[in-house]
Order: structure tokens, then sequence, then C-alpha cells
């Protein structure tokens, strides 16, 4: 029939004002010098999972194949824990000599 399953990417939801207020904040800032990025910091914080990604995982075999070990995907109880980072960068590079701050280990 010529259709194939496709995983579908993850993009932030923007409600209109959000575009607005984006665009916005790149209008102000287009005419910035060098000298004006330099006192700019942007920050971040992440969640790595210990057990790999919650998302979509598959495998391909044929259909003709048995199954194997490698087709499982391994969990533990309590999803395995996670580890929350914290980072910024500035005109001059990354913050924390390039080592992101360990917010929490979650169990």
């Amino acid at each position: 029939m010529g259709f194939q399953a496709r995983i579908k990417k993850h993009k932030p939801f923007l409600k209109a004002i959000h575009m607005k207020k984006r665009l916005a904040w790149v209008n102000a800032h287009k005419d910035w010098t060098k000298d004006d990025w330099r006192r700019m910091v942007f920050s971040d914080e992440t969640k790595v999972n210990v057990w790999g990604s919650y998302g979509v995982k598959y495998y391909w075999k044929r259909v003709d194949d048995k199954f194997r070990f490698h087709h499982l995907n391994l969990t533990v109880k309590g999803g395995g824990g996670s580890v929350m980072m914290w980072d910024w960068i500035a005109y001059d590079g990354p913050g924390a000599n390039g080592h992101p701050k360990l917010l929490q280990l979650l169990p």
C-alpha cells in the first residue's frame, strides 16, 4: 500500500503568544554588539535516566527469525533512577569549567 510507520519528532508546544514573545526578544537583541553578548548567560537543566530514555524503542527481525534476548527492553522496578544536571554557557564558553552541576540524584 506504500505506507510506512514513522515516529513523530518531539518539539516544544508553543502557543501564538510564545511565538510572539520569542520574535520580540530576537528583534530586541538583533543589533547587540559583542560587548552586549559578553554580559549574557544562558542556562538549562536536564534529567538523565540511568536506564535509558522513556522514548519508543524498536527492533527489527525477519518474520521467520526466533525471538532473541536483545529484542527485550529490560526494566527495573522504580525506573532505575535519574540524575538532574544544570549548566550555563556565556560568550566566553561553558560554565563550571565545562562540568555541569549535579542538582539532584533521584532514586
